[in-house]
């Protein structure tokens, strides 16, 4: 299927799957599920070279890692460009249930809400992620559904499943690129918020999904964990939460403190001094007000 081809003309929502390296078998079983609920795709691959088994499907390479949020971009214009009512979003690894889009669109067209957001449930512990809703004065609260099937709003949500009226875009702009990846779903969430748009949640729309490659358990607390190279982004792009009107600065002051402990966590935990060196250069970096990919790589 070319690129250039319209849509199907009786699906009205496309989802944008980002890949990079990604295993192909997870990959289509993602696309078929999508395709038995009337949702078009368009993969947008940052893999370092093309996937030669999505060649002949709606797939664009970027020729190398330009970033999640440049990839949602590219997927976003194919599908404002194809004029799609809905646009819907997944990462590589993502796992829906049968009904899924169709839960969450019902949901947004007999609410007339703009941004609908499923519950997060992770695929190997299977424990319910919290939602974090955010106020106009940065003030937190985690939000679990605990089994509730009622509708509830947030401030902000991860991409991955998160549907959108194609016109949001138009009102609020696309993604900030230049963050590469890490907080690019908050910083656009919150600039939904400052535009009047809440994310609504959607309990009976469920997906199963992995934050970081693993996690390490500290008490009560369960901490992700990532690549050294990712808290780089992680921490350097916390600094600059910091530089957005949008933002509340109690907000990006927290999520520098945490991601400085964080770093130091993992350090010790798993003995790696990457981990210091990545987080000294991201703040370095971001109180350089340097942005895009890490040069340091």
């Amino acid at each position: 299927m070319d690129l250039e081809e319209h849509k199907t003309e009786s699906n009205e929502t496309c989802a944008i799957i980002v890949t990079y390296n990604p295993i192909v078998s997870r990959v289509q079983k993602l696309i078929n599920s999508l395709k038995e609920q009337s949702c078009d795709v368009f993969i947008i691959d940052n893999s370092p070279l093309a996937v030669e088994d999505f060649i002949y499907e709606r797939y664009k390479w970027l020729g190398g890692n330009k970033g999640i949020a440049q990839a949602q971009n590219d997927g976003i214009l194919l599908a404002l460009k194809h004029k799609y009512s809905y646009i819907i979003f997944f990462d590589q690894d993502s796992d829906i249930q049968k009904n899924f889009v169709p839960k969450l669109l019902s949901a947004m067209k007999q609410n007339d809400f703009e941004v609908c957001a499923p519950v997060f449930f992770d695929e190997k512990h299977g424990f319910e992620y919290a939602i974090t809703d955010i106020d106009a004065y940065g003030n937190r609260r985690k939000i679990f559904s605990n089994g509730r099937m009622d509708m509830f709003t947030s401030s902000v949500v991860i991409s991955s499943g998160t549907l959108v009226r194609s016109n949001v875009f138009h009102k609020v702009g696309l993604m900030d690129s230049r963050l590469f990846i890490d907080y690019v779903d908050t910083e656009w969430c919150l600039r939904c918020f400052s535009h009047g748009i809440k994310v609504n949640i959607i309990p009976t729309a469920k997906m199963y999904h992995s934050i970081g490659d693993n996690s390490i358990k500290i008490g009560r607390f369960r901490i992700p964990v990532h690549s050294a190279m990712r808290r780089y982004y992680r921490t350097r792009n916390a600094i600059h939460l910091l530089r957005y009107k949008h933002v509340p600065k109690k907000v990006a002051c927290r999520e520098i403190i945490f991601s400085i402990i964080h770093n130091i966590i993992l350090s010790f935990a798993l003995f790696k001094f990457s981990y210091f060196k990545n987080s000294f250069l991201a703040i370095v970096d971001g109180i350089l007000n340097r942005w895009g990919e890490n040069k340091h790589s």
